[in-house]
């Protein structure tokens, strides 16, 4: 049995455990976070820890949590619990803030608790097949609703849903939209669209997570003399035009899209500029980039 970090201490995951009555099983009323550690020998490699540990705690203050670690504690506890659990190979990290309230009520009552737990997780192979998507029939959760660019658990109801729809479909991905018909993005990820030279993903206003991999990518195509990069308001009937789409994020790493709807997207295959996005990100992500050193944590699991 793994070991995880839950209130305060390291322990078998098997003694983590929460009563029925929990608030935020409940109510959905907990903060999350998704990150990935690659593994390279006895050496992992964290992706951004600051980053993602920085948008949990303000995630968290929104459901009025109140923590005592700091982003780069929980990059140190997140590099410990490789290192107990000898983690030699790929891992998905999932930390946790959650209402431990046991009171039964909707709002927001006082008492959380910080959880921390990994799962093997293989690295998407490269070349990476492209995936088949579809236009979700659920839209994306307005920020008039709700904070949409935040990773709080009982909003992802929105990705869960969108996702088992169009599986049940026969496609691998959702791409939703706007409440007001505009893309938005897919479940639990970012979106990319290329028209020769131009790179477009869709602005903030589309209700989108603020992605950790969007940005990264931004930074990296901006860094290019030979693209111009934007973010904007995509209509989708303008995807069906696109040279290239691919979704992103830290979880997903970087999924091409070889259609939508049946219909083509450029060829039907990965595409030069979503390869090269993904075989830069690899050699990011493991430690190998000559780049962005300050991006990633190194962990000694021997």
């Amino acid at each position: 049995m793994a070991i995880v970090y839950f209130d305060g201490e390291f322990v078998d995951e098997s003694a983590a455990r929460i009563p029925l009555s929990t608030h935020a099983l409940n109510y959905g009323t907990a903060a999350f976070e998704g990150l990935r550690s690659y593994a390279e020998g006895a050496r992992s490699f964290v992706f951004r820890p600051r980053e993602h540990y920085e948008r949990l705690l303000r995630n968290a203050e929104m459901l009025e949590m109140k923590v005592s670690q700091t982003a780069a504690e929980f990059t140190e506890l997140t590099s410990e619990l490789l290192r107990r659990n000898r983690c030699r190979e790929d891992r998905y990290i999932r930390p946790l803030i959650y209402k431990n309230s046991t009171r039964i009520g909707a709002g927001l009552p006082a008492g959380e608790t910080v959880a921390i737990l990994t799962q093997e997780m293989p690295r998407g192979p490269i070349p990476r097949p492209p995936a088949r998507a579809t236009w979700s029939k659920w839209r994306r959760t307005p920020a008039a609703a709700c904070p949409a660019g935040a990773k709080i658990t009982g909003l992802y109801v929105n990705s869960s849903m969108a996702r088992a729809d169009a599986i049940a479909r026969g496609y691998d991905q959702p791409i939703m939209l706007t409440m007001e018909g505009k893309v938005a993005e897919g479940y639990g990820a970012n979106l990319f669209a290329v028209f020769g030279n131009h790179v477009v993903t869709p602005a903030l206003e589309a209700d989108i997570l603020p992605g950790i991999t969007r940005d990264a990518l931004l930074r990296d195509f901006r860094s290019h003399p030979g693209l111009t990069v934007s973010e904007a308001m995509i209509a989708p009937e303008r995807l069906l035009e696109a040279d290239e789409v691919f979704l992103c994020g830290t979880g997903m790493e970087i999924l091409p899209i070889a259609s939508i709807e049946g219909h083509p997207v450029g060829s039907g295959v990965c595409g030069p500029l979503t390869s090269k996005a993904i075989n830069w990100y690899r050699e990011l992500i493991t430690g190998k980039s000559a780049h962005h050193h300050d991006w990633i944590v190194a962990v000694d699991c021997a």
